[in-house]
Parts: structure tokens; C-alpha cells; sequence
């Protein structure tokens, strides 16, 4: 009886042992692969904030550019629009100095005599 009481307390110190070093083990694995969880979750919150700054500064580029080409369009018809008026009227008054200055006559050179 002496003999089997003895084995068994030896058999439950050596699962004991086995069981706190498999803890300590394991333990101390799973809290290495919990701190790189923890570093890999903080990297991806930090990628997705940096997407969502990186997304609104393309939106405000985009409404800056926006404004900008229909500034310079509008900017560029206006242009347009002054040189547009600027050679009319250099054409109408070249026209006004060319007509007063020469007297009107025929292409063939006589005056015409005859009503049409």
C-alpha cells in the first residue's frame, strides 16, 4: 500500500511539473504572439487613419482642381471674348479709315450712269 501511495504522488508531481512547464512554454509563446497581434493591430489602424487622411486630401485636390480649370476656363473665354472684340472693332475701324479715305467706284473704273 506504501508502495502505491508513493508512485502516485510521484506520477501527480511529474504532471504537475510537466504542467507548469508546458504552461510557462506555452504561456510565455502565446504572450510573444500576443504582443505581435497587438503591433500588427496597431499598424493596420494606423494604415487605415493614414487611408482615410490620404483620402480626404485627394477629395480636397480634386475640389481644388476643380475650381481652378473652371477658373481658367472661364478665364480663358473672357480672354477669348476681349481679343474677339478687340480685332472687330481694329477690322471696323480700318474699315472706317479705308472707306473715308479712298472715294467709292466701280471695279471696271467708270461711274455708273445707268439705275438698277
Amino acid at each position: 500500500m506504501e508502495a502505491s501511495w508513493i508512485t502516485w504522488s510521484a506520477a501527480a508531481a511529474l504532471c504537475a511539473a510537466v504542467w507548469g512547464a508546458c504552461r510557462w512554454w506555452y504561456g510565455r509563446s502565446l504572450g510573444t504572439l500576443r504582443l505581435q497581434l497587438d503591433k500588427v493591430d496597431r499598424a493596420r489602424q494606423h494604415a487605415v487613419q493614414q487611408g482615410l487622411q490620404l483620402r480626404k486630401q485627394v477629395e480636397k485636390l480634386q475640389k481644388e482642381m476643380s475650381e481652378t480649370r473652371r477658373a481658367s476656363t472661364h478665364a480663358a473665354v473672357q480672354r477669348g471674348r476681349e481679343r474677339h472684340l478687340e480685332s472687330v472693332l481694329s477690322s471696323d475701324a480700318a474699315q472706317v479709315a479705308t472707306a473715308s479715305a479712298e472715294p467709292v467706284t466701280s471695279p471696271h473704273g467708270f461711274a455708273d450712269t445707268l439705275p438698277m
